[in-house]
Protein backbone atom coordinates (compact mmCIF):
# COMPACT_ATOMS: atom_id res chain seq x y z
CA UNK A 1 0.00 0.00 0.00
CA UNK A 2 1.28 3.57 -1.04
CA UNK A 3 2.51 5.34 1.78
CA UNK A 4 0.55 8.62 1.39
CA UNK A 5 1.15 9.68 5.45
CA UNK A 6 3.03 12.63 3.81
CA UNK A 7 -0.22 13.98 1.62
CA UNK A 8 -1.47 16.59 3.96
CA UNK A 9 1.64 18.96 2.78
CA UNK A 10 1.20 18.39 -0.42
CA UNK A 11 -1.00 20.10 -3.05
CA UNK A 12 -4.23 18.15 -4.46
CA UNK A 13 -3.49 16.65 -7.83
CA UNK A 14 -5.79 14.05 -8.60
CA UNK A 15 -4.94 11.73 -11.69
CA UNK A 16 -7.49 9.73 -13.36
CA UNK A 17 -7.48 6.53 -15.91
CA UNK A 18 -9.60 7.25 -18.83
CA UNK A 19 -10.97 4.46 -20.17
CA UNK A 20 -13.64 2.52 -18.42
CA UNK A 21 -13.24 5.50 -15.64
CA UNK A 22 -13.84 8.54 -17.10
CA UNK A 23 -15.01 7.69 -20.51
CA UNK A 24 -17.29 5.01 -22.03
CA UNK A 25 -15.50 3.97 -25.12
CA UNK A 26 -16.20 0.37 -24.85
CA UNK A 27 -18.49 0.36 -27.84
CA UNK A 28 -15.68 1.89 -30.06
CA UNK A 29 -13.07 -0.11 -29.20
CA UNK A 30 -15.19 -3.58 -28.96
CA UNK A 31 -16.20 -2.65 -33.01
CA UNK A 32 -12.56 -1.37 -33.41
CA UNK A 33 -10.65 -4.35 -32.66
CA UNK A 34 -13.18 -6.65 -34.61
CA UNK A 35 -13.02 -4.79 -37.92
CA UNK A 36 -9.33 -4.52 -38.08
CA UNK A 37 -8.93 -8.06 -36.81
CA UNK A 38 -11.49 -8.90 -39.58
CA UNK A 39 -9.06 -7.30 -42.22
CA UNK A 40 -6.50 -9.50 -41.83
CA UNK A 41 -8.79 -12.96 -41.19
CA UNK A 42 -9.43 -13.07 -37.64
CA UNK A 43 -12.50 -13.46 -36.33
CA UNK A 44 -12.97 -12.36 -32.46
CA UNK A 45 -15.92 -11.76 -30.31
CA UNK A 46 -16.62 -9.54 -27.72
CA UNK A 47 -16.45 -12.40 -24.99
CA UNK A 48 -12.60 -12.73 -26.56
CA UNK A 49 -11.80 -8.96 -25.99
CA UNK A 50 -13.70 -8.28 -22.66
CA UNK A 51 -10.93 -9.23 -20.48
CA UNK A 52 -8.37 -7.50 -22.40
CA UNK A 53 -10.27 -3.88 -22.25
CA UNK A 54 -8.16 -0.83 -20.65
CA UNK A 55 -4.75 -2.70 -21.86
CA UNK A 56 -2.47 -1.43 -24.09
CA UNK A 57 -3.84 -2.41 -27.83
CA UNK A 58 -0.02 -4.34 -28.30
CA UNK A 59 -0.95 -6.26 -25.68
CA UNK A 60 -4.30 -7.42 -26.49
CA UNK A 61 -3.20 -8.63 -30.13
CA UNK A 62 -0.21 -10.28 -28.73
CA UNK A 63 -3.58 -12.52 -26.74
CA UNK A 64 -5.96 -13.04 -28.70
CA UNK A 65 -3.85 -12.76 -32.51
CA UNK A 66 -0.60 -13.55 -31.47
CA UNK A 67 0.40 -14.50 -35.05
CA UNK A 68 -0.40 -11.42 -36.40
CA UNK A 69 1.91 -8.15 -36.65
CA UNK A 70 0.90 -6.01 -33.85
CA UNK A 71 2.12 -2.69 -35.10
CA UNK A 72 0.19 -3.04 -38.88
CA UNK A 73 -2.85 -4.20 -36.76
CA UNK A 74 -2.42 -1.23 -34.39
CA UNK A 75 -2.65 1.16 -37.21
CA UNK A 76 -5.78 -0.96 -38.85
CA UNK A 77 -7.36 -0.44 -35.48
CA UNK A 78 -6.75 3.69 -35.08
CA UNK A 79 -7.86 3.98 -38.76
CA UNK A 80 -11.38 2.13 -37.35
CA UNK A 81 -11.30 4.27 -34.18
CA UNK A 82 -10.79 7.76 -35.76
CA UNK A 83 -13.84 6.91 -37.66
CA UNK A 84 -16.79 9.32 -37.60
CA UNK A 85 -19.17 6.68 -37.86
CA UNK A 86 -17.57 4.92 -35.09
CA UNK A 87 -19.78 4.58 -32.06
CA UNK A 88 -19.64 8.04 -29.89
CA UNK A 89 -17.30 7.68 -26.71
CA UNK A 90 -19.59 9.01 -23.81
CA UNK A 91 -18.39 10.15 -20.11
CA UNK A 92 -19.12 7.55 -17.43
CA UNK A 93 -21.81 8.37 -14.70
CA UNK A 94 -20.46 11.12 -12.69
CA UNK A 95 -17.49 11.77 -14.32
CA UNK A 96 -17.79 15.81 -14.54
CA UNK A 97 -18.83 15.93 -11.24
CA UNK A 98 -15.82 13.83 -10.20
CA UNK A 99 -13.35 16.12 -12.34
CA UNK A 100 -15.22 19.21 -11.09
CA UNK A 101 -14.98 18.01 -7.11
CA UNK A 102 -11.24 18.65 -7.55
CA UNK A 103 -11.18 21.89 -8.87
CA UNK A 104 -13.82 22.87 -6.33
CA UNK A 105 -11.50 22.09 -3.88
CA UNK A 106 -8.32 24.12 -5.51
CA UNK A 107 -6.69 20.72 -7.12
CA UNK A 108 -5.30 20.01 -10.42
CA UNK A 109 -6.70 17.05 -12.37
CA UNK A 110 -4.35 14.97 -14.79
CA UNK A 111 -5.83 12.16 -17.30
CA UNK A 112 -2.88 9.17 -17.53
CA UNK A 113 -4.04 6.69 -20.06
CA UNK A 114 -2.81 3.81 -22.05
CA UNK A 115 -4.54 5.26 -24.93
CA UNK A 116 -1.96 7.60 -27.31
CA UNK A 117 -2.18 11.08 -26.37
CA UNK A 118 -4.02 12.67 -29.77
CA UNK A 119 -7.02 9.81 -28.53
CA UNK A 120 -6.99 11.13 -25.36
CA UNK A 121 -7.65 14.56 -26.38
CA UNK A 122 -10.01 13.35 -28.90
CA UNK A 123 -12.15 11.11 -26.37
CA UNK A 124 -12.10 14.01 -23.77
CA UNK A 125 -13.08 16.03 -26.45
CA UNK A 126 -16.45 14.05 -27.65
CA UNK A 127 -17.25 13.28 -24.04
CA UNK A 128 -17.39 16.95 -22.70
CA UNK A 129 -14.88 16.86 -19.98
CA UNK A 130 -11.79 18.17 -22.03
CA UNK A 131 -12.27 22.21 -19.98
CA UNK A 132 -12.12 20.07 -16.21
CA UNK A 133 -8.79 18.32 -17.21
CA UNK A 134 -5.22 20.28 -16.74
CA UNK A 135 -2.68 17.53 -17.81
CA UNK A 136 -2.58 14.58 -20.34
CA UNK A 137 0.07 11.16 -20.55
CA UNK A 138 -0.80 8.88 -22.79
CA UNK A 139 0.83 5.34 -24.02
CA UNK A 140 1.29 4.18 -20.60
CA UNK A 141 0.17 1.78 -18.50
CA UNK A 142 -0.03 -0.06 -15.10
CA UNK A 143 3.82 0.96 -13.34
CA UNK A 144 4.59 3.25 -16.21
CA UNK A 145 2.45 5.59 -15.83
CA UNK A 146 3.61 6.20 -12.12
CA UNK A 147 6.12 8.26 -13.39
CA UNK A 148 3.78 10.69 -14.92
CA UNK A 149 1.56 10.64 -11.82
CA UNK A 150 5.50 11.75 -10.32
CA UNK A 151 5.74 14.60 -12.48
CA UNK A 152 2.67 15.85 -11.65
CA UNK A 153 2.56 15.44 -8.18
CA UNK A 154 -0.01 13.26 -7.73
CA UNK A 155 -1.88 12.86 -3.94
CA UNK A 156 -4.65 10.64 -5.85
CA UNK A 157 -5.07 7.95 -9.00
CA UNK A 158 -8.52 6.90 -9.84
CA UNK A 159 -8.45 3.69 -12.14
CA UNK A 160 -10.41 1.02 -12.81
CA UNK A 161 -7.82 -1.65 -13.79
CA UNK A 162 -5.13 -3.67 -11.62
CA UNK A 163 -2.26 -1.84 -13.56
CA UNK A 164 -3.91 1.62 -12.13
CA UNK A 165 -3.54 0.75 -8.70
CA UNK A 166 0.01 -0.44 -9.13
CA UNK A 167 0.21 3.18 -10.45
CA UNK A 168 -0.88 4.66 -7.62
CA UNK A 169 1.19 2.61 -5.27
CA UNK A 170 4.52 3.40 -7.17
CA UNK A 171 3.63 6.81 -7.31
CA UNK A 172 3.03 7.21 -3.40
CA UNK A 173 -0.67 8.28 -4.59
CA UNK A 174 -3.55 6.98 -2.60
CA UNK A 175 -5.12 4.00 -5.07
CA UNK A 176 -9.00 4.56 -5.76
CA UNK A 177 -10.76 2.03 -7.26
CA UNK A 178 -13.85 1.82 -9.15
CA UNK A 179 -15.36 -0.75 -10.26
CA UNK A 180 -16.99 0.32 -14.08
CA UNK A 181 -14.80 -1.89 -15.51
CA UNK A 182 -14.06 -5.73 -15.59
CA UNK A 183 -12.41 -5.91 -12.19
CA UNK A 184 -14.84 -5.56 -8.61
CA UNK A 185 -13.86 -4.09 -5.31
CA UNK A 186 -12.24 -7.48 -3.83
CA UNK A 187 -9.66 -7.79 -7.24
CA UNK A 188 -9.06 -3.69 -6.87
CA UNK A 189 -8.42 -4.18 -2.96
CA UNK A 190 -6.41 -7.26 -3.60
CA UNK A 191 -3.20 -5.28 -5.86
CA UNK A 192 -3.50 -2.14 -3.38
CA UNK A 193 -7.02 -0.16 -3.66
CA UNK A 194 -6.98 1.74 -0.57
CA UNK A 195 -10.92 2.53 -1.08
CA UNK A 196 -13.28 1.05 -4.19
CA UNK A 197 -16.25 3.02 -5.30
CA UNK A 198 -19.06 1.72 -7.33
CA UNK A 199 -18.95 4.12 -9.94
CA UNK A 200 -17.83 8.34 -10.04
CA UNK A 201 -20.86 9.81 -8.27
CA UNK A 202 -19.71 8.78 -5.37
CA UNK A 203 -16.22 10.39 -5.59
CA UNK A 204 -17.29 13.94 -4.74
CA UNK A 205 -18.64 12.99 -1.49
CA UNK A 206 -15.66 10.66 -0.78
CA UNK A 207 -12.83 13.56 -1.65
CA UNK A 208 -14.62 16.00 0.65
CA UNK A 209 -14.20 13.56 3.15
CA UNK A 210 -10.66 12.09 2.33
CA UNK A 211 -9.69 15.91 2.51
CA UNK A 212 -11.51 16.45 5.85
CA UNK A 213 -9.29 13.70 7.27
CA UNK A 214 -6.32 15.19 5.79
Amino acid sequence: MADVSSSSARPLVVGFDLDLTLVDSRERIMRSYIHALRDVGVEVSREDLEPHMGIPLTHTVAAVAPAVDADALVARYRRYYDDPSSPPTEPMRGAAEALGAVRDHGGRTVVVSAKYVPAVHAALAEAGLVDLVDAVYGELFAEDKSAALLEQQATVYVGDHPGDMAAATGAGALAVGVTTGSHDARALSAVGAAVTLEHLTAFPGWLRGHLAGR
